[in-house]
Parts: C-alpha cells; structure tokens; sequence
C-alpha cells in the first residue's frame, strides 16, 4: 500500500466513524425542537428512534459479513451515501410514520461502519492500538459536532436543516470514496494483516466469550445511556440555573464529546504498552464510580463529572478492539466486529425505552444512572478473570 493510500484509507476510516455516530445521535438533539414543533411528548418522539437503533446493532452482523466476503471500501462507499439520502428523508418527512421509517434506515446504515471500518483500521495499521485510538476520536468529535451542528441549525434555520446539511456532505464524501475505488487508488480487495495469526488456549475460549460479550453488553449499554439522556439531562438540571437554550445544551455535549474523544488516542497508545486486560479493567472501574457521581450531581459539576463518564468509557475502546483482534481468526474479523457491535447497539431499545420510562415516572434519571453504576462494578470484578495478552512489562502484574 503507497503512503497516499495509505492516508486516504485513515481519512475516509476516520470521517466514516465521525459521519455514524453523528448521524446516530444528532436526534437526540433534533427530537428537542420536533417536541416543540410538532407540540408532542419527549418520550413519544424518543421512541421512533426504537428500530432504527435497533438495527444499528442487528444490521451489523450482514455488514460484517459482506465485508469478509466482498469489500470493506465498497460498503464504507454504500454507508456514505445511504447514510446521505436516509438523513435528507428525515428532514422531509412531515409526519411521525414518515420519521420513523427514515431514522430506522438511518440507523440500518449506521450499522455498516463497525464491522467493516474498525476491520479496514486494524488491517491497514502498524501500531494498532494508536490507529484505533486516533479513529476513535472522531466517533466523539462526531457525536459533537452533531449535537453542536444540530443546536445551530435548529437555532438558526429549523430542524430540517439539521437533517438535510449533513446528509448532503454525506453524499458528497460517498462519491469522493467511489471514485477513488474505481479509479483504483484505494484497492477493493481487502487487506490482511500479520499481526494477528496466534489465538488463546482452546480452553479459555469459553471465558473468554463469556466475559467479553457480557462486558461489551454492558459497555454499549453505558454508551447509549450517556448518548441518549446527557443532553436531556443538562436540560433538566441546569438549563434553569445557567440560562441554557438549545445551542448551548449543543455546544455542552459537543464539548464532552470532542474532549473525551481526545482520551480514545491515549488509550490507544496505552494499549500498544501496556496490557490490555489492565487498560480494560480500570476503564470498567472509572466508569462504574462516575456514573454514581453523575446520578447525584445537578450543578455545574455536572458537565464535568458526565465529560469524565464519556472518557472512560471510550478511552478503552482500543484496546477492547486489540484484545477482539487477538482472539478472531483474521477471515472473520468483519464478523467478529459485527457480532460485538450488534450485541453493543442491539442494546441500544432497552437504554432508549428506559430513559423514556424513567423520564415518564421521575422527570429525571437519577436511579437508572445508580443502577448502571452498580452494574458496571459487577463487570469490573467479572473483567478481572481475563486472561493476559503478551506484554513485558511490570504492569502487567497489576492484577
């Protein structure tokens, strides 16, 4: 691979995860000025977001798949420009049905990134834990940038616009990246790397899947949470005290996004060092003490507290993704990735009709972020029982 290739490959890896998980959590934000428009509850709104995040995770197994049997790069092309039309269908649709039917095929595009994206990363990279790391960031800057793009738009224009903007720049990226396929500058084959030939004992694969899938279970759970309820959250409990109007509820989960996303890159690099079955665990660990914390904080702490939420549970990210590399024959990976995104997104309706259920009893989610907490420290001490990856160093004596 030329080194112009080579830095096409990281930008369109790069822009693909920031453009998914924008499009996957812009609504959370748009659904603000819809309650307002279309005069509607909060909840009834949330709710058509169900199916759509729900095939985010389903459609992630088809994804992988087809990735393993055809081309990474070829549905990297077809998620831009599905993800282009899906979201400009959004902003036209008029009336609930419509919404719904438009951000459950937003959400099923959504789904193609993981599986084939992170497969495309992994294969093309020298220093694994730092590639993934650094292409992590964009999935927070992209979660920003929608939420702080969304707040303008809507502020400025209307909620339609919020839509139809950045499905447009989606299309327009789609075709850039089809026309370097065809013009065979990024190569439609995909790449195999060397890295990772070696599995673990036949008799810790049982374990090792049991723990996985239920930590990564749990990780997206927490992942969604946060996505879904921060920006309602900061609405709730300090909108009132710091005079928050849509834009700067934006530009406040725009910062927790974009800053924590900053944290993806260090644990990349981390998990090229050290262990990272130490990196995992102690992420686990943070997350569990600060969703507590988030769950009784209504000051301006608050912002802060939920930035530090968001970092840990996206810093460990890379290295989740070198340990699910490690342990996957390399023919599989895009299925592999696919079935740990589906078991991650899938979760995604059970976080949703929670928030609305907790939101339509309390006001507010005060026992859900507790109960996470709690949870969270029952997979930190599950965690501890995974077995060590090869590393040389002290600290992986930690445990």
């Amino acid at each position: 691979m030329s080194q112009y290739t080579a830095k096409l490959t990281t930008f369109y890896a790069a822009i693909g995860h920031l453009i998914m998980h924008m499009f996957a959590a812009f609504y959370f934000v748009i659904v603000l000025a819809i309650e307002d428009d279309w005069r509607l509850s909060y909840d009834e709104l949330l709710n058509l977001w169900f199916l759509g995040s729900l095939l985010v995770g389903l459609g992630a197994i088809p994804a992988g798949w087809m990735s393993d049997r055809w081309s990474r790069t070829g549905m990297m092309a077809i998620m831009f420009l599905g993800l282009g039309v899906a979201s400009i269908s959004c902003g036209m649709s008029s009336t609930k049905l419509a919404l719904f039917i438009n951000l459950s095929i937003l959400g099923l595009f959504c789904s193609i990134y993981h599986p084939a994206g992170i497969s495309w990363v992994v294969n093309s990279s020298k220093s694994t834990g730092r590639a993934l790391g650094f292409n992590n960031i964009f999935g927070g800057v992209g979660i920003g940038i929608g939420a702080l793009s969304s707040g303008f738009f809507i502020d400025y224009f209307n909620w339609q616009t919020a839509f139809i903007i950045p499905g447009i720049i989606s299309i327009l990226i789609g075709i850039m990246l089809t026309w370097h396929i065809v013009s065979k500058v990024i190569p439609i084959q995909n790449i195999l790397s060397e890295k990772f030939r070696e599995n673990p004992p036949s008799g810790d694969y049982l374990k090792i899947i049991l723990i996985m899938m239920i930590s990564i279970t749990c990780m997206g759970f927490v992942f969604q949470i946060l996505q879904t309820s921060i920006p309602k959250v900061i609405d709730i409990r300090l909108s009132e005290s710091l005079d928050l109007n849509t834009t700067k509820i934006g530009i406040a989960v725009s910062s927790i996004y974009i800053i924590s996303g900053l944290m993806n890159y260090i644990g990349g690099i981390l998990a090229d060092i050290y262990s990272e079955k130490f990196i995992y665990v102690c992420g686990i660990f943070g997350q569990a003490i600060l969703l507590i914390v988030v769950a009784l904080t209504s000051n301006y702490f608050l912002i802060v507290f939920a930035l530090m939420t968001v970092a840990f549970n996206s810093s460990i990210l890379p290295a989740e993704n070198v340990l699910l590399a490690k342990f996957s024959p390399e023919k599989y990976q895009g299925l592999v990735y696919g079935i740990k995104f589906i078991v991650s997104f899938a979760i995604a309706p059970i976080a949703v009709l929670l928030i609305a259920k907790s939101y339509e009893l309390t006001n507010d989610f005060i026992y859900l972020y507790l109960g996470v907490g709690i949870l969270m420290i029952v997979v930190f001490l599950m965690a501890l029982s995974l077995p060590y990856t090869n590393k040389k160093l002290p600290v992986n004596e930690a445990f």
